[in-house]
């Protein structure tokens, strides 16, 4: 019988949230916190895919739980990977996050499945083929005359785009990450060369099936106040973050040049996102496949106004696969806290 006394963080040689080290500069204070914490020992490992069976067999003999720290993005093969951590929850081993929360929280189709709870926005829409959105799309914009167009699995802002009608039927589409504009003659044009986004579905990617496409949101124009980010650690929240974007920016997102101020969420003026939060995790419960909420995530939430007048948050995305604390290393404390119940 193996003793399975050790904490795993796993991470990936490539991508570039590495510090100097190689590490990415959170996994270090994150791996000290839970030996500060627990008996546990820590250990970091590195997937390789071409040695990933000699890692899934060590894991299996020495892993109480792992905590992974890849960002998916970095990968090529992300479908191969969460299989990986798959087997490794098959054998008993806790694994933080299960590939199963991610798929469902992480994606952006979370928003459509959401859009008649408290947390969502009832114009919200998946177009997961191409053949829908060419059909559906035209009309949705020509409702609004604007719409978020965001791909169902993407991060630091790539993929999302701002499309608006203008009166004379052409189009203009601003994407997110660097705020550039591309112009359209009308929406034909528009529909004929955003095909090249969509892809279809790879028939061998297990968890993959049925991923790709776009969401449709509302354009909320209070974007322009900022993003509220809550922090959690399972189903507690223990940050508050308000992420202001640049002028003339829609995009809060580091990458795209936001400032992040990270506060407590105890503070009277954040009493309303926290407790929607609080309450909306039974909404989200569904999407857990019978696991824990993710380890270390994030609900994040735009201000519009309620039929009466009075500010209202809506859920514009969760982040659960690699959320970075690197900026707020005190957060480490909140992550070792998990395991030291243990």
């Amino acid at each position: 019988m193996y003793k399975k006394d050790t904490i795993f963080i796993i991470e990936y040689s490539k991508g570039s949230d590495k510090g100097f080290d190689g590490f990415r500069p959170d996994t270090k204070p994150i791996l000290n916190a839970i030996c500060d914490a627990t008996n546990f020992k820590t250990e970091i490992v590195f997937f390789k895919p071409n040695k990933k069976y000699q890692l899934l067999e060590y894991l299996k003999k020495n892993a109480h739980a792992v905590i992974s720290r890849i960002n998916p993005g970095n990968l090529k093969q992300v479908d191969e990977y969460f299989q990986f951590l798959k087997a490794l929850s098959d054998s008993d081993i806790e694994v933080h996050t299960h590939p199963d929360v991610m798929i469902n929280l992480d994606f952006k189709d979370i928003l459509a499945k959401l859009k008649d709870t408290k947390l969502g926005d009832r114009e919200s829409y998946f177009y997961h083929q191409f053949s829908d959105f060419a059909s559906k799309f035209p009309n949705d914009l020509k409702k609004y005359g604007i719409r978020v167009l965001k791909t169902n699995y993407g991060s630091t802002g790539e993929g999302v785009y701002l499309v608006r009608l203008q009166d004379d039927g052409s189009i203009i589409s601003t994407e997110a990450v660097n705020n550039e504009k591309y112009y359209y003659d009308d929406i034909h044009e528009f529909i004929s060369k955003f095909e090249k986004n969509f892809e279809e579905d790879n028939e061998y990617a297990e968890y993959f099936q049925g991923k790709t496409g776009f969401v449709g949101c509302r354009y909320l124009e209070r974007i322009s106040e900022g993003e509220i980010r809550v922090l959690l650690v399972n189903d507690k929240p223990i940050s508050v973050v308000h992420k202001k974007p640049q002028d003339g920016a829609f995009s809060a997102t580091l990458f795209s040049g936001a400032k992040y101020n990270y506060e407590s969420p105890n503070e009277e003026k954040w009493k309303d996102v926290v407790t929607l939060t609080i309450e909306g995790l039974k909404d989200l419960k569904p999407y857990l496949a019978g696991q824990n909420y993710p380890l270390l995530w994030t609900m994040d939430y735009i201000l519009d106004y309620d039929e009466n007048g009075n500010d209202k948050y809506i859920l514009s995305e969760i982040n659960c696969s690699c959320v970075g604390i690197t900026t707020q290393l005190q957060y480490a404390n909140e992550v070792a806290k998990v395991f030291a119940k243990k």
